[in-house]
């Protein structure tokens, strides 16, 4: 194995278990959650971020993440986040269940930075795409960048699974080809609710858990710019 994909690995492991020790205990996973909430505030009140309210009535569901990057010369990304979706009758969110993600990536690249993005789920394709146990957006499910503004759903792709909605921050220079995947994660899922062998499907689609307090206030805000935008 050349020696440059020899250390992305290692670097990408290490950003898995530096992550994964954030989330051992509920009160870390509870914050998560609660970040998650931050995030959506923070890109609604964005005017070039903030999603139409005409497209957050009518999705089925968001995915919520915060992804670090980092490199010189190789990059690496990992993150964390959650799903929720909504019930296609009720219109009701579901119980969040917990994500992760991860990459690695070569190019021209100098710089760190954070980046917070809401994945808005528009249409069957995207809820599938959530049943697995590991997916990547524009891969398993059609995305694009999410139009913002007047009119945003007729500036829709016919057939697009995933709006993408981000903020960056910090400073993350050059290009570079990049490539990550989204992970159900079953250890937070099983220590925040306290079952074993809990997966996202279970939680999201099965409803096998009930909303815990932590998560009404996320679910308040989400309901609150479906009814009014921004």
């Amino acid at each position: 194995m050349p020696k440059t994909k020899l250390w992305m690995g290692v670097g990408l492991a290490v950003l898995f278990i530096a992550t994964a020790c954030h989330a051992d205990s509920r009160k870390n996973l509870a914050k998560r959650i609660t970040d998650a909430n931050q995030y959506v505030n923070d890109i609604m009140e964005a005017p070039d971020t903030a999603i139409p309210q005409e497209l957050l009535s009518k999705c089925r569901g968001v995915i919520i993440l915060r992804q670090y990057r980092a490199g010189f010369i190789f990059g690496l990304k990992g993150g964390l986040g959650i799903a929720l979706v909504r019930d296609e009758k009720t219109k009701t969110w579901s119980a969040p269940a917990f994500i992760k993600a991860g990459s690695g990536s070569y190019g021209f690249q100098i710089g760190g930075q954070s980046v917070d993005s809401i994945f808005v789920i528009m249409n069957r394709d995207g809820m599938e795409m959530l049943m697995k146990t590991n997916f990547k957006i524009g891969v398993d499910a059609s995305a694009a960048a999410g139009p913002v503004g007047r009119d945003a759903e007729a500036k829709l792709g016919p057939g697009t699974a995933v709006l993408v909605y981000s903020r960056a921050k910090g400073l993350y220079a050059g290009a570079s080809f990049e490539g990550g995947v989204l992970v159900s994660d079953d250890d937070a899922n099983e220590s925040f609710y306290g079952r074993k062998g809990l997966s996202n499907k279970a939680i999201l689609f099965e409803k096998q858990v009930k909303i815990p307090p932590e998560a009404k206030i996320l679910i308040n805000t989400l309901e609150k710019y479906q009814a009014s935008g921004t």
